[in-house]
């Protein structure tokens, strides 16, 4: 059984610096309770102790009691969709931490997505080739394409200058992705980034050259 570690203690003072928090309070050493100053407060379950949150963890956090977000604190950690969709069936939802920070502003806790992991999901689905998209963690995706086209993999990034460390770490998180995009529409690969991407045997795109490089195998 994996080893799940609760950091509510350690979780509490960072959402409680938030300015739409005006409060956080410990339910339990497994749950805390957001308290918000324009919406409803909602109860958080922050977890470590996994690389990839599933949905037999999921189903072993939430049998011990209800939460509205489950947390995956860690920032090298991922949640698979399939966990996020678990969690749903559940009444729960499962967030990053970066997503639980923006979602403290949103007036329904549960469902937010990354901004720009959203948007690129939104906009690649309308491509014309694009069959579906299917998301496998909280920030890579699969889409499927019509005809004889194969299948395309990426990750979805946000820099200002890509450079070769970024796309290392890219590569390190989403093993197996055969595109790299950085969604940030100011952002530039740096030339030793593009080089690295070329030996590495992946594409680093921007959103405008991803939409036409998908008309093509």
């Amino acid at each position: 059984m994996t080893d799940i570690r609760y950091l509510t203690d350690w979780f509490i003072p960072k959402i409680s610096d938030h300015q739409e928090v005006t409060r956080a309070n410990r339910i339990s050493d497994r749950r805390l309770l957001v308290q918000r100053r324009y919406s409803s407060p909602f109860t958080v379950a922050p977890v470590s102790g996994m690389e990839y949150l599933t949905p037999p963890l999921v189903d072993e956090v939430l049998d011990e009691s209800a939460a509205d977000v489950i947390c995956l604190v860690p920032r090298d950690s991922h949640y698979l969709w399939t966990a996020r969709e678990r969690a749903r069936e559940r009444g729960s939802d499962v967030q990053t931490m970066s997503e639980v920070f923006w979602t403290v502003t949103e007036e329904d806790p549960q469902g937010f997505l990354n901004k720009n992991v959203a948007y690129a999901r939104r906009v690649l689905i309308q491509h014309s080739h694009v069959r579906s998209v299917e998301m496998i963690c909280e920030a890579s995706m699969r889409l499927l394409r019509g005809g004889s086209l194969p299948h395309v993999r990426l990750s979805v990034e946000y820099e200002y200058e890509f450079s070769v460390e970024a796309l290392v770490k890219a590569l390190e998180r989403h093993p197996g992705v055969n595109v790299v995009l950085n969604s940030n529409p100011n952002g530039k690969p740096t030339g030793a980034a593009l080089r690295h991407a070329e030996h590495a045997g992946v594409r680093l795109l921007d959103m405008s050259s991803l939409m036409g490089a998908l008309n093509r195998p």
